[in-house]
């Protein structure tokens, strides 16, 4: 009767233990969880956020080749009043 209640102790135990386990590492796999949600989001963001650098750079560099056409016509025209 002894060794039967020391057995039934001792697989409780192991099965708390068991039970401690599984809660631990749900608790673990929500927060992974949550995490890649968090980071999927942040790099949407950052696409989103890429793309609208990439039109704000394509704006720049029209601003800069206008700027340039200018320079190059002021430069065509002194050569044709120096020749």
């Amino acid at each position: 009767k002894i060794m039967a209640e020391r057995v039934t102790r001792y697989l409780e135990e192991k099965l708390k233990a068991k039970d401690s386990m599984i809660e631990k590492l749900r608790l673990k796999n929500a927060t992974l969880k949550s995490q890649i949600h968090k980071v999927e989001k942040q790099l949407s963001q950052k696409e989103e956020i890429g793309d609208v650098l990439h039109y704000i750079d394509f704006h720049q560099l029209q601003i800069e080749n206008k700027q340039y056409v200018a320079k190059i016509e002021e430069r065509n025209e002194e050569l044709l009043t120096v020749k």
